[in-house]
């Protein structure tokens, strides 16, 4: 599915306005499609079915029913392609699979091009501090970015109490960047920490992935991933390896333009940590 959503990505810029709508919901939503009529997505998305017609052969299909059957089949194969580990597996096996499965999400996740990895870099240079916002597993991919970004001297914080997220967020300006990671968008706690930030002023970076969500109504700069459900109960562990290549190439690009005396606060900061002294 996510060729079909890379081509809208491309050609959204130049539609008109009424088939830029059109592009959108589809991006954000794109299983719906799968169970709306013609005239439900035009309800839906506030347009025409004359405009998501002419939306539909800009891609190069024939009418809303080829999209729609297209979208079908590509889920199809997405979902006949899915890994399952079973009790008969090696750790080989599971391993080949993890790595296969991976590889998928990371380069899916490379696919999408609306992504604004330079613009969230500007910011994050920019920034007088960082501040990352983040619940369950999710605050484990935050907690390890903010401690790279610590160690280098960055003024930044990665609370895991939810109090004091809001109490971080209440607290942020202009001058501040507040970075959410959550796969869904819709965690109370971390869209509210992020709406907080937005009000005071700070630029807000959301990690998550391409549907419609909360987060996204306050999110500044979208830095969207992909991830399968390979697990039983949508335990989706690979999300957390998106989030992280996101976040470990914000890291590096962050360190690669630092100029010579920040660099030797890395290696002091080092040294302290080889030799528990300076």
């Amino acid at each position: 599915m996510h060729e079909i959503l890379e081509k809208i990505s491309k050609i959204a810029p130049s539609l008109p306005r009424a088939q830029k709508t059109i592009a959108e919901a589809l991006m954000e939503n794109p299983e719906a499609i799968e169970r709306m009529t013609l005239a439900e997505i035009s309800r839906e998305s506030g347009t025409s079915e004359a405009s998501i017609i002419r939306f539909c052969r800009e891609l190069g299909f024939s009418g809303y029913t080829a999209l729609k059957e297209a979208f079908v089949l590509a889920n199809q194969n997405e979902s006949s392609s899915e890994i399952n580990i079973d009790k008969h597996d090696s750790m080989m096996d599971i391993l080949n699979k993890l790595y296969k499965n991976n590889m998928e999400v990371l380069s899916e996740t490379l696919a999408i091009s609306e992504n604004q990895y330079e613009k969230a870099l500007t910011a994050l240079l920019k920034a007088k501090s960082i501040h990352f916002f983040a619940v369950g597993d999710a605050y484990m991919a935050a907690n390890l970015s903010y401690m790279k970004f610590k160690r280098i001297g960055v003024s930044c914080s990665a609370e895991q109490d939810i109090m004091l997220q809001m109490i971080t967020a209440s607290n942020l300006t202009k001058n501040d960047v507040a970075i959410a990671v959550s796969y869904e968008g819709r965690s109370k706690n971390v869209v509210d920490a992020i709406r907080i930030a937005k009000e005071r002023g700070a630029t807000t970076i959301s990690v998550t992935r391409r549907h419609k969500s909360p987060l996204l109504d306050y999110t500044d700069i979208r830095l969207l991933v992909s991830a399968k459900d390979l697990t039983f109960g949508r335990d989706k562990i690979t999300r957390r390896i998106a989030d992280q290549f996101i976040l470990e190439a914000l890291y590096l690009g962050y360190e690669s333009r630092m100029d010579s005396k920040a660099k030797e606060r890395i290696k002091y900061t080092q040294l302290a940590i080889n030799n528990n002294k300076i």
